[in-house]
C-alpha cells in the first residue's frame, strides 16, 4: 500500500483500489485536483473519494458530480462514522474468534468477506493474484490485523483492525450468510475491542452503512460522530 499526502489531499492506494480523502482546496482548484489524482492513480483501479464534513469547498460533492464522478457501485454513498470507548458486549460462547496467522486463513477470511458483500467476480479475480503480497505486507507492517470467527470449526465471520496510537479502526467486518443472527458480528467487535485494550489504546472507530452494520453498532455501544459521503471516479483509462 502507498500513501501520498499534503495539505490539500490524501491518496491511499492498494493493488486494485485507491481512496481519496482529506480534500481541502478552493473552488477553483477542484478540477485541477481531480486531474492530479488521476495522474497519481493508475487507470483501472477502483477509485473512491471520501468526503468528510470538513471537506472544502463546501459544495465539493456537487462539483465532483458535475465533473463526472458518481455514486459508488456498492451503493454505499453515505456512511456513518462511529466511535466506541466502552466495552461492547461479548459474543456467544460458541463463536470463537482469533487472529489470522497463516496465509490459508487469510485467504479464507478474504473470500468470506467477498461472499458477504457480493463482490463481483471480475473484482475478485483482479484481487486474487495480490493476496499473497497483501498478506506478507500486513505481516511485515503489523497492520491490518485480520480476525476470523468460527462456529463449530467453520469460518463464520471476519473483520480487520488498523492500529493507531489512539485505538483501532475497524474495517471489512462481515458474516457468512449461514451464520447470521448468531452473534458472530458482536463477537468480532468484542475481540477487536479486547485486542485494542491489550495494546493500551481502548477505543474503536469505524464507518457503517445505514441499512446494515449501523443499527447493530449502535446497539453495541457505538456513538455517531459524523456522516461521510462517497463518490466513485468511473475513469477506466
Amino acid at each position: 500500500m502507498t500513501r501520498f499526502s499534503d495539505e490539500r489531499v490524501c491518496v491511499i492506494q492498494g493493488a486494485t483500489w485507491a481512496g481519496v480523502c482529506g480534500v481541502r482546496v478552493t473552488p477553483a482548484e477542484v478540477e485541477e485536483l481531480l486531474e492530479e489524482t488521476r495522474q497519481l492513480i493508475p487507470a483501472g483501479k477502483t477509485t473512491t473519494w471520501w468526503l468528510d464534513p470538513g471537506a472544502r469547498p463546501r459544495d465539493l460533492n456537487e462539483r465532483l458530480v458535475a465533473l463526472g464522478l458518481r455514486g459508488p457501485a456498492d451503493r454505499a454513498g453515505l456512511l456513518h462514522a462511529l466511535v466506541c470507548v466502552t466495552p461492547p458486549p461479548a459474543g456467544p460462547a460458541d463463536v470463537v474468534v482469533g487472529r489470522v496467522e497463516t496465509f490459508p486463513d487469510f485467504v479464507a477470511a478474504t473470500e468470506l468477506v467477498w461472499d458477504a458483500f457480493s463482490t463481483p467476480h471480475a473484482r475478485r479475480e483482479a484481487e486474487r493474484p495480490h493476496l499473497r503480497t497483501q498478506h506478507d505486507a500486513a505481516v511485515r507492517a503489523g497492520v491490518p490485523v485480520t480476525f476470523l470467527a468460527t462456529v463449530d470449526g467453520r469460518a463464520a465471520g471476519a473483520g480487520r483492525s488498523v492500529y493507531s496510537e489512539y485505538g483501532s479502526f475497524l474495517i471489512a467486518g462481515a458474516v457468512a450468510p449461514w451464520a447470521r443472527h448468531r452473534g458472530v458480528y458482536r463477537a468480532l467487535v468484542r475481540a477487536r475491542w479486547d485486542d485494542a485494550v491489550a495494546r493500551g489504546a481502548a477505543a474503536l472507530v469505524t464507518e457503517a452503512m445505514p441499512g446494515t452494520s449501523y443499527p447493530i453498532l449502535l446497539r453495541l455501544g457505538f456513538e455517531e460522530v459524523c456522516t461521510i459521503r462517497r463518490l466513485e471516479d468511473p475513469r477506466k483509462r
